[in-house]
């Protein structure tokens, strides 16, 4: 198995200036996209929009030096828009004017707050909560979002409210007062960002599309002789836009203490979990899949929201929008935030007069379009396909964050999951009615298994020698999110080299949906590295869905359901019967054992209708495989994939074949080679310094990949992975091809 990843991995800190080139480029697309979305948080928080670059600009010149992860971004967050908003509301007694001093005030305490807690670690501890709460959280955002950005859209009259009820019952009036101009440019623009969602403009591929909507809105706007009211509003010099945090209003008014405690209280949580799950969500789709820090990033993030707050800025986090668009921009290190910071204050200083031509309905339809991707009805259909018991509690969630509070909202859905893991562990009421258990005995098993949802879920830990070294086998008790924490501090201390074994005892209850996730991560990391990790005992456990990421249960009494295919899965258990091979119709997790590019891109990886065995003397994996990317992160790509494994032997060079720029920025460890118009419109890569990658490119099957294609095709050593990124689920005749593209190669190599 070959392993090059850590070879290959960018390092950090200032060894990471050497990437510079890389960086640059990607500093200057997140900086394009920063420009608007910042104007846009502030302006929906309620804030001058001045403050939005403010913060930006601290967040892209601090966070690199302070470090903490690898390709993420920070600066201000559209999901805290409306905890902003609440804040100033709140503290300024429905004055925005009055409010936002205060705000200011809170922001910089969450930054001392945030240090304190560093110095603690407790930056991990957000990870206990559920996902799910987490994924809910951020879809109230999104419609809060939405319900507040109509008006602007439309030109409406602002009437900033203090609850989500409050927002629609205003919007009839709101919209009713709805300037056409103002109506139509924030339609087109907000169609605009729909469109290059779809990328259909090749210009997006180069600039952001908020950019692009931003600056069409201008232009729009000078069409229409818009008046500077429905206009953003820039101070003439940064520094006229500087506002001072109130400190001595606040201490000259002591009624004003208990709201700023729970103001600050607020802003920390939100900020902690919305930091742990963006750089969580990162870190998945980081070419490399290098983990970050969670203290170091809390302790960075105090820092920066220190600053920002002391200069009038917003609430800083690692932001997954830009952090998408940085990664696909082909950054690798921290230093692509860094530039990002210096061309945002570049643009300040340089460009304010063409930043006060962009209309407000063009930053509203950039907001809408976000708090869309936050809220759209993919994510709950997501949601339904992991198990009912997530749509359960991410609807429940939903709900209760949109008729209280964030925090409020939040504490429900916990209450709910903790709720909803008793009802599951709990002995059915007929063992009660006919005597197999008293009362007392079901409430003391129900005691201990609750207890048991909070300690250590590692029984015992012993190490047996292996083959090579040392293997750790954790015997295991249930494993929720709420005890995940004592499990991942043991296996920090653990020598990443060791061998690794869970093995789940008859006394593991339960494993829900984000313990499944932390295992997937974990068996993801192991194949990484070569590590040997398995899991025993799994067999017993019953999915709550076919989702690979759904929660399970040990009930040996219920028969497991036989997967019933559907019809693709039908024709495609004939197709491997034809050909002599295996067929499994399960979806399962896809670890990317074999440490292909291409499958370290995106997230929610899944494999399923699974063709294999052997073939053209060697091992053969046919499937379709789905995952995310961007643009979008809740709706699957789907593909029909090829792996083939040769014997061992003389192995070929590792080189890509890739039609066209397919997934250029990704290739970031191979340099293009000349492939000598063998496969005209394709672009070959391989690693610098291997002439017989180079001699390689003179024997490929050209004729077999042009009969299947256009196909990407990626080898590594005696590994071969080939699908045509152009279309989608393959027909058992364009199977076919790709099993010809897998007897060329092994032909090739054979000679």
């Amino acid at each position: 198995m070959i392993h090059r990843r850590t070879v290959d991995m960018p390092a950090s800190g200032l060894a990471g200036l050497r990437h510079w080139r890389h960086d640059l480029g990607a500093g200057l697309q997140v900086a394009m996209l920063w420009t608007p979305f910042s104007l846009g948080v502030a302006l929906a928080s309620g804030a001058p929009a001045i403050a939005g670059l403010i913060s930006a600009i601290v967040a892209g010149l601090l966070f690199p030096l302070l470090g903490g992860s690898h390709v993420t971004v920070s600066g201000p967050a559209a999901a805290l828009a409306p905890v902003l908003l609440w804040g100033m509301l709140l503290l300024g007694h429905g004055d925005l004017a009055a409010g936002y001093p205060l705000v200011l005030v809170a922001i910089v305490l969450t930054g001392v707050l945030q240090l304190l807690l560093s110095l603690l670690r407790a930056g991990q501890y957000a990870a206990m909560l559920p996902t799910t709460v987490v994924e809910a959280m951020l879809a109230a955002i999104g419609i809060m979002i939405i319900l507040r950005q109509l008006p602007m859209l439309a030109g409406a009259p602002a009437m900033p409210s203090k609850s989500v009820l409050e927002a629609v019952s205003r919007l009839p009036v709101q919209l009713s007062q709805a300037q056409p101009q103002v109506l139509l440019i924030g339609l087109v623009s907000l169609a605009l960002m729909f469109l290059l969602r779809k990328r259909l403009a090749v210009l997006a591929r180069w600039i952001p599309a908020p950019i692009i909507v931003a600056g069409l809105g201008a232009l729009a706007a000078w069409a229409f002789a818009l008046p500077d009211a429905a206009r953003i509003r820039m101070p003439d010099r940064l520094l006229d836009g500087l506002v001072l945090p109130a400190f001595g209003p606040l201490l000259s008014e002591p009624s004003l203490w208990p709201t700023l405690v729970l103001v600050v209280l607020t802003f920390t949580m939100i900020d902690g979990v919305e930091s742990v799950a963006s750089v969580k969500a990162v870190d998945k789709i980081d070419p490399w899949r290098r983990k970050s820090d969670a203290n170091r990033t809390l302790r960075s993030m105090g820092v920066c929201n220190l600053v920002s707050g002391m200069l009038g800025g917003l609430t800083v986090i690692p932001n997954a929008v830009p952090s998408r668009a940085n990664i696909d921009a082909g950054a690798r290190t921290l230093w692509s935030n860094f530039y990002s910071g210096l061309f945002l204050l570049l643009f300040v200083l340089v460009l304010p007069g063409l930043l006060v031509r962009i209309p407000l309905a063009a930053i509203a339809a950039i907001l809408i379009y976000i708090g869309w991707r936050l809220c759209e009805p993919a994510l709950f259909l997501r949601m339904q396909a992991i198990g009912r018991d997530r749509l359960l509690v991410f609807v429940t969630t939903l709900v209760a964050i949109l008729l209280s509070d964030l925090l409020i909202g939040m504490l429900i859905g916990v209450i709910v999951e903790l709720l909803l893991l008793a009802y599951l562990l709990s002995p059915s009421l007929r063992h009660v009615l006919t005597g197999a258990l008293d009362l007392s005995a079901v409430l003391t098993r129900l005691r201990g298994d609750l207890a048991g949802l909070f300690r250590s879920p590692v029984i015992r830990h012993r190490k047996e020698a292996q083959a090579g070294g040392t293997a750790h086998v954790l015997t295991m008790n249930s494993l929720v999110g709420f005890n995940l924490l004592p499990l991942e501090r043991l296996l920090e201390r653990m020598p990443e080299q060791d061998g690794l074994r869970l093995r789940f005892t008859e006394s593991a209850r339960i494993i829900d949906h984000t313990a499944v996730e932390f295992l997937e991560t974990i068996e993801e990391a192991a194949a990484a590295r070569g590590r040997p990790f398995s899991i025993e005992g799994r067999e017993q456990w019953r999915p709550f869905s076919a989702h690979p990421l759904a929660a399970r249960m040990r009930e040996p009494n219920v028969e497991q359901e036989q997967i019933q295919g559907d019809e693709r899965a039908q024709r495609l258990a004939a197709f491997a019967q034809r050909m002599g091979l295996s067929f499994s119709p399960a979806r399962r997790a896809m670890i990317n054992r074999r440490d292909f590019i291409y499958l370290r891109r995106g997230d929610q990886r899944e494999l399923g209708n699974l063709v294999s065995g052997p073939w053209a003397g060697g091992q053969l994996r046919l499937f379709d495989y789905s995952h995310t990317a961007p643009p979008d992160y809740h709706v699957p790509h789907r593909h029909t994939l090829i792996e083939f494994e040769w014997p061992e032997g003389p192995q070929m060079a590792d080189f890509v074949i890739s039609p066209g720029h397919y997934l250029e920025r990704y290739l970031v460890s191979l340099v293009e080679l000349d492939q000598r118009a063998r496969l005209p419109g394709y672009r070959c890569y391989g690693r610098a310094g291997e002439p017989a990658a180079e001699a390689a490119l003179d024997a490929l099957p050209a004729e077999a990949i042009r009969a299947a294609g256009p196909l990407y095709v990626e080898l590594r050593g005696g590994l071969l992975l080939a699908f045509c990124p152009h279309r989608g689920l393959e027909t058992e005749a364009r199977m076919e091809a790709l099993l010809a593209v897998a007897t060329a190669f092994r032909a090739l190599h054979h000679g």
